[in-house]
């Protein structure tokens, strides 16, 4: 007889843990509660953990009847794992969290819409081997067979975006985008990238590491995805952008093309030329003194910290100098408004005639008087924004967001630039 199933709730989803007398750790599941009500296995499950045993052949099935719901349970535990190291800890989320999502909260985060979130669509799962039961009549042998057989493949088949945020934002600020895709069937991947998103990120804003743990960040993103596609785009909005170029510079092969959104591959005359004195980032951290995280807008810093602006030209100049050592070849889609003065489009252009591909652009004209940030932003997300305005000083340009006008437009320009590649989403672009 196998040991009582024990039952817990780990961000948002519950967890099972199942072992037999073997002690072998046959299976470690994140499900939605609702699918459980749906497969009929919650009432089994509360009388076990009453005390009573489990049928070794009802966790069978239900181990199998959960793998085919095609979960990327593995994901889901590297991506919370991941967080719980960099934030201290994780907790169970207290707002609602869509059907499809995994989010990862914790209380060292502003709130829970900074946390980082993936939006995973199951698609199209792949063949799975049928272990006979007169050729392997150990039960327990029977559920490790099937998870070995699994293990190997990819798993969904869905396509993964891969989204980074941009410098003293949060996740919040790609979720309009990644929404859009998700109901295209891609699975899509919103980190948090070091430093963000915090209550209290003094420490983060004068870190001498933070370029160093920014990048260490993506590579542990990007090979934590690996596995469950064979069909990966990176991308970000301003400085996720910067940080996705890098990655697609230095990892062509692991990636199928490049998003960007108001992507930062230049800034000002006057920002770069600072980046370039020496020793003014040592000057920044002065100037900047105690970080304040708190402010107006819920999901952004009030203020970029002179530190981290210095640490996103550095990364710049490296994208810069990256784009003369290596040739690339690779597709790119950049969304830019052309009233943005935070970083200029020409940033957008020289990249792509530096990157070989079939690029396309979609770019917001100069009268819409769209701000940088405000590329991203959608007329559903400013429900949820609730900028404190009186925070603010409203007379000056881009002080309070706005949608941008052009969002639908652009995300069908989107649409396109993947029925291209994808013949799957052609229909969707139609």
């Amino acid at each position: 007889m196998a040991e009582p199933i024990s039952f817990e709730v780990s961000n948002g989803l519950p967890l099972i843990k199942i072992k037999t007398q073997l002690s072998y750790f046959v299976s470690s599941t994140l499900v939605l509660l609702t699918i459980f009500v749906l497969l009929g296995a919650l009432p089994s499950i509360a009388q076990e953990s009453a005390g009573s045993s489990v049928d070794t052949q009802q966790v069978i099935e239900i181990a199998v009847e959960l793998n085919s719901l095609g979960l990327p349970i593995e994901m889901f535990n590297g991506f919370s794992a991941l967080y719980e190291k960099e934030l201290g800890s994780v907790k169970l989320c207290d707002e609602h969290i869509a059907f499809n999502e995994y989010k990862v909260c914790s209380k060292a985060l502003k709130n829970e819409g900074n946390s980082p979130f993936i939006l995973y669509s199951k698609g199209q799962l792949p063949t799975q081997t049928k272990v006979s039961p007169q050729t392997e009549p150990n039960p327990e042998a029977r559920i490790l067979a099937k998870n070995n057989s699994t293990q190997s493949l990819k798993r969904p088949s869905a396509p993964i975006v891969v989204l980074f945020h941009g410098l003293s934002d949060s996740p919040f600020f790609v979720r309009g985008i990644a929404e859009h895709l998700n109901s295209r069937g891609f699975t899509v991947v919103a980190p948090l990238t070091p430093g963000h998103g915090k209550l209290d990120a003094v420490a983060d804003m004068k870190d001498p590491n933070l370029q160093a743990r920014w990048y260490e960040h993506v590579d542990k993103i990007m090979a934590l995805v690996e596995p469950y596609s064979d069909t990966t785009f990176i991308g970000g909005f301003s400085t996720g952008g910067t940080l996705a170029t890098r990655y697609m510079i230095l990892q062509p092969d692991e990636i199928d093309g490049l998003l960007l959104f108001s992507g930062a591959l230049a800034l000002s005359r006057n920002a770069e030329n600072l980046g370039r004195i020496w020793g003014m980032k040592w000057l920044a951290k002065i100037v900047d003194g105690d970080f304040v995280s708190a402010g107006p807008n819920r999901y952004r810093y009030p203020d970029v910290a002179g530190y981290a602006g210095l640490t996103l030209a550095d990364a710049i100049f490296e994208v810069r100098d990256l784009l003369e050592e290596k040739t690339v070849s690779k597709p790119i889609f950049a969304a830019h408004s052309l009233a943005d003065i935070i970083t200029p489009f020409y940033g957008i252009e020289d990249l792509m005639k530096a990157i070989k591909g079939d690029h396309q652009t979609f770019t917001v004209d100069p009268s819409y008087d769209t701000c940088h940030q405000d590329l991203v932003v959608s007329s559903v997300m400013m429900i949820d924004l609730k900028v404190d305005k009186t925070q603010l000083n409203i007379s000056e340009r881009c002080a309070v967001p706005k949608p941008n006008p052009l969002f639908r437009n652009m995300m069908a320009m989107l649409d396109y630039y993947f029925a291209q590649r994808l013949p799957a989403q052609r229909s969707s672009a139609q």
